[in-house]
């Protein structure tokens, strides 16, 4: 019996603390935390995920295009399971 290869990807649960404000504002930062799931675990990949991005600026709920997010800390929490796909 040939088995099918499997083309899934690990799922892991990250936690990211972020920070936020309106681009060429002198206000601070506003601090806020979301718990997700990343396709990697390399924390650079994370930062650049268009996914990640979306889920955050929904989360704030702004009306502004043009926001400054920074991550304090993201932490990797360890693998879920694998996709579907």
């Amino acid at each position: 019996m040939i088995k099918k290869r499997e083309l899934s990807s690990p799922i892991y649960r990250v936690i990211i603390e972020y920070g936020y404000r309106k681009k060429n504002s002198v206000r601070k930062h506003q601090f806020k935390i979301i718990d997700t799931f990343a396709l990697t675990n390399d924390v650079e990949l994370i930062k650049k995920d268009e996914r990640i991005m979306e889920k955050i600026i929904t989360r704030i709920k702004s009306k502004h295009k043009d926001l400054d997010i920074i991550f304090k800390s993201i932490y990797v929490e360890g693998q879920y399971g694998n996709t579907t796909y």
